[in-house]
C-alpha cells in the first residue's frame, strides 16, 4: 500500500500514513518548529543510498505504523520533498526550498521499532532529515491566493445536526456497519459524528454528520482546492450534509497530479451522472461559496540540506 498524508486521506496522490478507514476523525500533529534534539524518537537501523533507478516516473513509501508492515520505512527513489512534506504534514503549497530537494532521489530503508505510533513515526522521520541530511530550516507568512468559504447569496442550505441520544451506546463502524439507503449511501445515527467520503463512478460523495465547518471540513476542503481555506460564513453549529462533486486533479509532492480519489471506498453498483465541480457543488448543494482573496500563510522555507547523506 502507498502511503498518504494523514490530514488528506480522502485524497488519492498524497502520501498515507495509516490504512483508509470508512470514518475519518482526523487528530493531526501539532507542527513543531525546532529541530529536533538528542531525546528525538529514532529509527532503529537505516540504510540510504542513491536511487537505483533515478529516473523513475514515480517515487514510492511504503510500511511504517498503520500498515501490513509496520516493522519497516521503505522509500524507492524518492526525493526530500515528500519526506518533508509528510513528516511535517505540510500541504505543497507551505514547503519551498533549493531545487535539491526535488530533483536528487533515494532508496531508503529503516527499521521501526516494535510499538512505535503514527506520531512517533513523524518525529523520527524528522529525525533522519536533520541527523543524516543536515536539514535546516525556518517558517515565514507569506501572502499567497487562499480561498473564503463564504454564505452563497440566498443563504445556506445546510441542515443542523440533531443531537445525540441519551444514553445511546457508542457506534463503532468498524465493527457494526452502518445502514444504508436504497442507493447505498450510509445512514448515520444521530450522535454520530463523522466525516465519510465514498467514489460514485467519477464522482466523489461526502456523508458528513454533526461536523462544523472549521476543522476537518476545512482540511478536506484545502486538499480539493488546492489552496488554504479561510472560514468567512460566521456559521457556528454543527451541520449533517451530502456533497457530491467531481474532483479535479491534485497536485502533490513531487507526484504526477492524481484525477480521482480512487482511495474511497466505492458505493456499490454506483456508476452516476457526472456532477458539478466542487465549487458548483458546494454553491448549489449546501449555500455556500468559495471565493478568492489573499492572506498571510505559514511556510516551512528550507535554508539548506545535504545532497550527500552523513554516515550513520
Amino acid at each position: 500500500m502507498r502511503l498518504r498524508l494523514q490530514r488528506a486521506v480522502f485524497v488519492v496522490g498524497l502520501v498515507l500514513l495509516r490504512e483508509l478507514v470508512s470514518v475519518f476523525i482526523v487528530a493531526p500533529l501539532e507542527a513543531q518548529v525546532s529541530n529536533t534534539g538528542s531525546a528525538a524518537p529514532r529509527f532503529e537501523v537505516v540504510s540510504i543510498k542513491a536511487a537505483a533507478h533515478p529516473d523513475l516516473p514515480n517515487w514510492r513509501i511504503t510500511a511504517g505504523p498503520g500498515t501490513s508492515d509496520p516493522g519497516h520505512f521503505i522509500c524507492i527513489g524518492a526525493p526530500l520533498l515528500p519526506l518533508i512534506g509528510i513528516s511535517y504534514e505540510l500541504k505543497p503549497y507551505q514547503l519551498t526550498g533549493p531545487a535539491s530537494i526535488q530533483s536528487i532521489a533515494y532508496d531508503i530503508v529503516a527499521k521501526v521499532p516494535p510499538g512505535t505510533t503514527h506520531e512517533q513515526f513523524l518525529l523520527m522521520v524528522r529525525t533522519l532529515l536533520a541527523e543524516r541530511f543536515d536539514l535546516k530550516f525556518h517558517w515565514e507568512p507569506r501572502k499567497m491566493p487562499v480561498y473564503e468559504l463564504v454564505v452563497a447569496k440566498g443563504g445556506t442550505k445546510l441542515r443542523e445536526a440533531a443531537p445525540p441520544i441519551h444514553g445511546a451506546s457508542p457506534h463503532d463502524p468498524r465493527r457494526v456497519p452502518f445502514p444504508r439507503d436504497d442507493n447505498g449511501v450510509p445512514v448515520l445515527p444521530p450522535g454520530v459524528p463523522a466525516l465519510m467520503g465514498f467514489r460514485e463512478g467519477g464522482n466523489v460523495r461526502y456523508v458528513t454528520r454533526m461536523q462544523p465547518l472549521g476543522g476537518n471540513v476545512l482540511v478536506n476542503l484545502e486538499e480539493l482546492a488546492g489552496r488554504p481555506v479561510v472560514d468567512r460564513t460566521g456559521l457556528t453549529g454543527v451541520y449533517d450534509f451530502n456533497l457530491v462533486f467531481r474532483p479535479e486533479p491534485i497536485n502533490v509532492f513531487g507526484a504526477e497530479p492524481s484525477p480521482n480519489p480512487s482511495a474511497l471506498s466505492p458505493l456499490a453498483d454506483a456508476a452516476g451522472e457526472p456532477a458539478p465541480d466542487l465549487f458548483i457543488a458546494l454553491q448549489n448543494q449546501l449555500g455556500l461559496k468559495l471565493q478568492s482573496a489573499k492572506a498571510p500563510v505559514p511556510v516551512f522555507v528550507v535554508d539548506s540540506v545535504a545532497k550527500n547523506p552523513n554516515q550513520d
